[in-house]
């Protein structure tokens, strides 16, 4: 995993870790079925959802609810490992780049933004 200091959630990943035992086949299949990353916001961080927006056009962002979640976040490659994780109530300004950071090592630089410019005729 790119980066230093990683979190220690990352590994091959289960159905269960993000879901409840009674819908966790039926979650992970739905999460994974594109065959596309995954961006799985567990605790509703904007900040995170608006840093993971760059990569939308690669990666799915998602969010999603759960009594235990095992981390704020979960980057999962399309073959289902877990490539990053947001420790639970970590201030904002550290997940955000090591997110970026992630997705830039998984699956290439951001979409450039493209800013239009509108002139008003008189």
């Amino acid at each position: 995993m790119p980066g230093p200091n990683p979190h220690a959630l990352p590994a091959p990943s289960r159905p269960t870790s993000p879901c409840t035992p009674t819908g966790a086949q039926r979650a992970f299949r739905a999460l994974t079925h594109s065959a596309r990353p995954v961006f799985l916001d567990l605790a509703d961080r904007a900040d995170l959802r608006e840093a993971a927006r760059g990569w939308q056009h690669r990666v799915d962002i998602r969010t999603a609810r759960t009594d235990r979640r095992p981390a704020d976040a979960l980057l999962i490659r399309p073959d289902a490992h877990i490539a990053w994780a947001a420790t639970i109530d970590e201030p904002a300004t550290r997940p955000r780049s090591r997110l970026r950071d992630a997705l830039s090592g998984w699956f290439g630089t951001p979409k450039a933004e493209t800013s239009v410019q509108v002139t008003q005729e008189v």
